[in-house]
């Protein structure tokens, strides 16, 4: 288990736990801090590498959790873990807020 802060300074930090082991856990941990940049987040991630000891099967890691709770199962895309960020925690700092309004 270890700790790694991810990103931007005096963004607010989001404590997220990674699940995994081997190059798609080191793949999950770059595409999160990549997806958390463009975000202008702070991540604090805790690591895992035994997934069964957390009650994960081996099949659904990488894994990111919230929380304790399953939030991201399985390798996937930047855009994707970038998505699922803006949507999870909507207080994003560069969340575009200049939308045109419709009547």
């Amino acid at each position: 288990m270890s700790h790694h802060p991810l990103a931007a300074s005096g963004a607010p930090a989001i404590k997220l736990t990674l699940v995994g082991a081997g190059e798609p856990l080191l793949r999950m941990e770059k595409r999160l801090a990549c997806a958390a940049k463009s975000l202008g987040l702070t991540i604090d991630t805790e690591v895992h590498k035994s997934p069964e000891a957390m009650g994960i099967p081996y099949n659904k890691t990488p894994a990111i959790l919230v929380n304790g709770q399953m939030g991201l199962a399985g390798l996937r895309r930047t855009e994707e873990i970038e998505t699922w960020l803006r949507e999870r925690f909507p207080q994003t700092p560069n969340t575009n807020t200049s939308a045109p309004t419709g009547k």
